[in-house]
């Protein structure tokens, strides 16, 4: 950990396009000032720990409360099955799940997350799966650990709660051509024994280019429908 002292006025440079500026000291408390690119998020620690929290605790679901869940529903689901994909090609591999057995696949069906998903950073590779027992919600299935999975669901509208910075930053980095091919996907916190009070988790989408199999997790400072 790199330790600097500042005084009032005084800051640091992050990279070549961030500053963090010392306004003013009050007791045990320093307010600061911070210049980002629009694109930048700026987080708490508690909340970043929060965030971090969720989606691990969404990670952690059983089978059994999943089934409790869809049985709880009333009317339409308030999100968007994801979208056909076309037969895949390649390889064919498979891996032996912790939820769901033993799972078939082909390898260009492999997504990756080249900064992997927050609290998960060292696995890059999962693959997205539309079954009978957890419609209307999917599974994000992690190739590298099959322990990992995580159930997801693709809310209508969520991308254009995204502000513009963040959003340009994604078509670049997922190699979309416009927002159009980007897909949404928010994960689920089911908590043990107590499904009907699952969560959803708008604080940290998922956008996955279904094209170039890419895909990156973002994190949202505010957002009307997030967990609180």
């Amino acid at each position: 950990m790199l330790i600097l002292t500042r005084r009032i006025g005084e800051g640091v440079i992050i990279g070549e396009d961030t500053r963090v500026v010392v306004l003013k000291v009050r007791r045990k408390q320093v307010c600061l000032g911070i210049d980002a690119p629009l694109e930048t998020v700026v987080l708490r620690d508690e909340i970043f720990q929060r965030l971090t929290k969720e989606i691990q605790q969404a990670s952690s679901f059983e089978l059994q409360d999943l089934q409790e869940f869809r049985k709880s529903f009333n009317g339409p689901p308030k999100w968007l099955p994801p979208p056909a994909e076309p037969p895949g090609q390649g390889r064919l591999m498979s891996i032996d799940s912790g939820k769901f057995g033993t799972l078939q696949f082909v390898e260009d069906q492999i997504i990756t997350f080249k900064r992997g998903l927050l609290g998960f950073r060292d696995y890059h590779r999962y693959i997205l799966l539309s079954r009978p027992e957890t419609a209307p919600l999917s599974v994000l299935q992690c190739v590298d650990q099959p322990e990992l999975a995580f159930l997801v669901a693709a809310p209508a509208n969520l991308i254009n709660g995204l502000n513009l910075g963040l959003l340009n930053a994604a078509l670049d980095e997922l190699k979309a051509q416009s927002p159009e091919d980007l897909q949404v996907f928010v994960t689920f916190t089911l908590p043990p024994g107590r499904p009907t009070e699952a969560t959803p988790n708008f604080s940290s989408p998922i956008l996955i280019n279904l094209r170039t199999k890419l895909g990156k997790q973002v994190l949202l400072e505010n957002h009307n429908n997030s967990s609180q």
